[in-house]
């Protein structure tokens, strides 16, 4: 692969590793998560009190697509909780060594001008 071929994870922001990254992005998925489910709860609550059939419906509705968000939102948790675990381990950081790009942070450079 050639460095032209190469792409630099300019992804990130400032002052970031890809596992810090990786860290703050399980954190978010398992935080949403948690959101979903006190989401869920609260309307299963309200199909509890109502009786009108229409209601019930929408709310039988807006539980599966909320089950649906939990479950996929779980599942990206979970991966990023195993990525995020391997990459924290003794034996991954002894391997790779702490100067791999994945554990050094990167720094935005300032974008070049071309010269006149």
């Amino acid at each position: 692969m050639t460095q032209k071929e190469r792409k630099d994870p300019s992804f990130l922001t400032d002052h970031q590793s890809v596992a810090s990254l990786i860290g703050q992005l399980h954190e978010y998925f398992k935080d949403a998560c948690s959101h979903y489910e006190i989401e869920r709860s609260h309307t299963a609550s309200q199909l509890h009190a109502h009786q009108d059939e229409q209601k019930t419906q929408e709310l039988m509705a807006t539980l599966r697509r909320i089950d649906t968000e939990i479950s996929l939102f779980a599942v990206v948790s979970d991966a990023l909780s195993i990525a995020d675990r391997v990459l924290h381990t003794r034996s991954t950081i002894t391997e790779l060594g702490l100067d791999n790009e994945v554990y050094r942070m990167h720094y935005d450079s300032p974008k070049q001008t071309p010269e006149k």
